[in-house]
C-alpha cells in the first residue's frame, strides 16, 4: 500500500541522495501527473514530488556565462518559498505540512554559490527534498517542463523523461470540472475561465509536443498515456521504472479515481456538441498521429457558431485576469499554442 501522509513526514535523517540521472515526469495537465508521483512514493526510496516550475515559468535566466550569481539564486529561492510542492497530504505524499518542501529545496539553492549552473541548483533542490523525506532518489514533476525541453537538455542531456498524456475528450472532460471540488469562489473561476478552444489548444499544444520530444529524443524520452497505466499499473510502472533507471519495485497499484469528479455530488454531463467540434477541429490530426481515439463526430453547426461568438466576451470577461500574469504565464503560454 501507498504510505499515508502521517506515515510519510519529512524526517531529518540524512541519506545519501542519487541525482543522476535526473528523472523528469511532464506532459499534458490533468494526465495523471501526480497520481503518477504518488505512485512512485509507494517505494521508501524514491521521493517524487512536484511542481517546482523550475525551467519554464519560474526560470531565473543565467548571465552570458551560464551561471547563476547569488542575486539569481535569491530569486529563484524566492519563487520556489512561494510555491506549494505536492504530494503533502494523502497517498504518497512526502510531508504532512505544505511548507516544507518549499523551504528545504529554497535552503538548497541559498546554500549554493554564486557562479552555479541552472542545472546544479535543480539537482540540489531535488536532493535536499529526498534527504528530508529520509529517500534517496528523487524525481521532479511539473507539466508544463514539456513546452522547454530544449532548455532541459541542453542543461542535462542525461536526463530521463516519462511524458503523459491522455486522450482528448477524457482531457477535456477533466480539464472542464478541475474546480468542481473547490470552494464556491474558486470553483466559478475556474468556471469562469473555461471554454473549449482554449482547452482544445492546450490540449493540442501538449501532444504536439509530446510526439516532437519522442522524435527527437527517442532514447531519453518516454510517452505513456493514463489510460494504459491505470488499465495494467504493474506491467507499464515497470517499463516505466526501467526507462527511469528506478531499482525495482512491485508497483501493484495506481490510483484510479479522477480528482476532478471524486467527492463530487453529482456525475458531470458529457461533453457537449460545440466541445467535441472544437476538440475535432484543433486535435484530431495530432491525435491520429499518436494513436488516440478520436471523438465522435457531432453535428450541430449552431451551437458551435455560438462557441465561436463567445470567444469575445469570453475574452472581455477575463481580460483583467489574464493580464496580470506576466509573459511565463497564460499570455505567453497562448502564443506557444496557437504556433
Amino acid at each position: 500500500m501507498i504510505p499515508t501522509h502521517d506515515d510519510a513526514k519529512m524526517t531529518a535523517t540524512p541519506v545519501p541522495a542519487i541525482s543522476d540521472p535526473p528523472r523528469l515526469i511532464m506532459g499534458m495537465p490533468r494526465g495523471g501527473t501526480t497520481a503518477m508521483t504518488r505512485a512512485l512514493n509507494a517505494d521508501p526510496r524514491v521521493a517524487a514530488y512536484g511542481e517546482s516550475l523550475f525551467w519554464g515559468r519560474h526560470w531565473v535566466a543565467p548571465g552570458e556565462d551560464g551561471r547563476l550569481d547569488a542575486d539569481d539564486l535569491a530569486r529563484a529561492a524566492e519563487l520556489l518559498r512561494g510555491n506549494i510542492l505536492v504530494p503533502y497530504n494523502g497517498p504518497g505524499a512526502l510531508a504532512s505540512d505544505p511548507r516544507v518542501m518549499p523551504e528545504a529545496g529554497a535552503a538548497a539553492i541559498l546554500e549554493s554559490p554564486a557562479g552555479i549552473k541552472p542545472a546544479v541548483v535543480f539537482k540540489a533542490i531535488g536532493e535536499a527534498i529526498a534527504r528530508g523525506a529520509g529517500r534517496e532518489i528523487w524525481v521532479e514533476k511539473t507539466p508544463h517542463h514539456l513546452q522547454h525541453l530544449e532548455r532541459i537538455f541542453a542543461a542535462m542531456p542525461e536526463a530521463r523523461v516519462l511524458v503523459m498524456i491522455r486522450e482528448p475528450e477524457a482531457f477535456l472532460r477533466s480539464y472542464k470540472h478541475q474546480g468542481d471540488r473547490k470552494s464556491p469562489e474558486i470553483r466559478s473561476r475556474f468556471h469562469r475561465l473555461y471554454h473549449p478552444m482554449l482547452a482544445s489548444l492546450v490540449c493540442r499544444r501538449t501532444l504536439q509536443e509530446a510526439k516532437r520530444a519522442v522524435m527527437k529524443w527517442p532514447e531519453s524520452v518516454m510517452l505513456v498515456r493514463l489510460d494504459e497505466v491505470r488499465s495494467d499499473p504493474p506491467r507499464v510502472m515497470a517499463r516505466i521504472r526501467r526507462h527511469l533507471a528506478l531499482p525495482d519495485f512491485e508497483d501493484a497499484e495506481f490510483e484510479r479515481s479522477n480528482s476532478s469528479f471524486e467527492g463530487v455530488a453529482a456525475s458531470p454531463k458529457p461533453l457537449g456538441a460545440a466541445e467535441i467540434i472544437w476538440l475535432r477541429l484543433l486535435t484530431g490530426r495530432t491525435s491520429k498521429a499518436l494513436g488516440l481515439p478520436i471523438p465522435n463526430r457531432r453535428i450541430a453547426p449552431i451551437r458551435f457558431l455560438g462557441s465561436v461568438l463567445g470567444v469575445v466576451p469570453w475574452s472581455i470577461r477575463n481580460w483583467k485576469t489574464i493580464s496580470r500574469l506576466d509573459e511565463r504565464g497564460i499570455r505567453g503560454m497562448i502564443r506557444r499554442w496557437l504556433r
